[in-house]
């Protein structure tokens, strides 16, 4: 019987480990290896050579290359900045949105708008007798009055929706800088949505999520639909218009028994120049009831009472209980409707020391600590560089250092064109 072949020895008398090694050492990997690790050591070479090169004279060349070598960094950070404001802004601005949205549901389900109680009293049975027997019962409607609520700086106010140019953002209280990084913001010296008068918001173009960006692009009878905490309000675009940057008129009231929004942002795009302004009117068919805006302390309006009283003329002591119920019914009764009428003085809106009108008119440079901490930064990179310089250069390589150096570098350019940022007009 012949004897069986092992296979896992190969023909020639060679294992495969020995043909692997032949073909590594003598093969295209051993020629790929020994050409990188001659071009390595020539770059070696060179950087030596670079490390131990005597410092150029400060002649006119050196200055030549040292205003060329400041004019590529400033166009690198440059470059760098506009990415920061088109996705570094976008991205804290999503965060924040994130936030207000769950802060928002979380406030529309324990919110209540009205609560209608109505309850039927009976007459006691002395009084009946003195009117003939007659059944007299009093029927109270007692409505929740509507809390005007108040909000603090970057709190939630509602929700904006414009579905022509797909704008949906939740909208805080405020127009300041820190405020306007989190998305629209309403004017508090301005009426709230769904107040008679004119409520105004403000909202960057091109920065933060540039949430209006394409208003430019809205024509007569567009829908802009705002949610509340108190109700779902629905403007329709009544016009565009562009004014100076000084015109904070734009956003007062000048009609305080109609109820209109104004939306207001940068114009042009990418510059601060002018502003552009959508002014919109309430379309009540389409709304929920207004919000009172006298200042209401959340507690029960006074009751509403209809009485059924028979035709007959009561007694003194009948009359003396009904005058009582009388009393509280036509001169104490306030519907919802009545109280939205209360508006603030116009002037107020107009002031001129109001937040609201400082960032209104605010160009760039409008932040002098801003100015400053810039400023600091800056130096901190130049420190980080100079480091950097001098490390590498006693090690003859940019190796370890540089690495290393990327991140404390990278964190100081944040707080950098964090600050930069702040010297931009706020609606930027």
């Amino acid at each position: 019987m012949p004897e069986r072949r092992n296979h896992d020895t190969p023909s020639s008398g060679y294992s495969v480990r020995e043909v692997l090694g032949r073909a590594h050492r003598q093969g295209p990997t051993a020629r790929w290896a020994r050409f990188y690790r001659h071009h390595w050591r020539r770059l070696k070479a060179a950087s030596d050579r670079r490390w131990e090169r005597p410092p150029e004279p400060h002649d006119w060349r050196w200055a030549v290359g040292l205003v060329g070598r400041v004019l590529v960094t400033a166009g690198l950070l440059m470059l760098g900045f506009v990415g920061y404001q088109l996705w570094g802004t976008g991205l804290s601005t999503a965060s924040a949105q994130a936030d207000l949205k769950a802060e928002f549901v979380a406030s529309l389900e324990t919110s209540t708008t009205q609560v209608i109680t109505t309850t039927t009293t009976e007459v006691p049975s002395t009084v009946a007798e003195t009117t003939n027997n007659a059944v007299t019962t009093v029927q109270t409607t007692a409505p929740q009055a509507v809390a005007n609520p108040e909000f603090t700086p970057g709190d939630v106010v509602g929700q904006l929706q414009i579905p022509s140019i797909d704008v949906d953002f939740f909208v805080v209280s405020g127009v300041g800088v820190e405020e306007l990084r989190l998305g629209p913001g309403h004017f508090t010296d301005t009426p709230l949505p769904g107040q008679l008068g004119n409520s105004a918001i403000a909202g960057h173009r091109t920065t933060y999520g540039q949430p209006f960006h394409n208003l430019d692009q809205l024509s007569s009878g567009d829908e802009i639909i705002i949610t509340t905490t108190y109700g779902i309000f629905t403007y329709e675009v009544s016009g565009l218009r562009v004014v100076e940057p000084t015109d904070y008129g734009v956003v007062s009231t000048t009609d305080p028994t109609v109820a209109t929004l104004t939306l207001t942002t940068c114009h042009p795009k990418w510059s601060a120049a002018q502003r552009l302004i959508v002014t919109a009117d309430l379309n009540s068919l389409r709304s929920d009831p207004l919000l009172p805006k006298g200042p209401v302390e959340g507690e029960r309006s006074e009751e509403v009472t209809a009485t059924t009283l028979p035709a007959e003329t009561p007694s003194d002591e009948f009359s003396e209980g009904s005058s009582a119920v009388e009393t509280s019914s036509p001169e104490t009764s306030t519907s919802v409707a009545d109280t939205g009428t209360t508006t603030l003085p116009i002037e107020d809106t107009a002031s001129g020391g109001s937040q609201g009108e400082q960032v209104f008119s605010a160009g760039w440079f409008h932040d002098s600590t801003a100015l400053v901490q810039s400023i600091i930064w800056m130096v901190i990179l130049f420190g980080i560089r100079i480091v950097i310089t001098r490390f590498s250069r006693r090690r003859k390589s940019w190796w370890p250092m540089l690495p290393f150096g990327l991140v404390p570098a990278a964190i100081g350019l944040y707080f950098f064109y964090v600050n930069v940022n702040n010297l931009v007009p706020p609606n930027l």
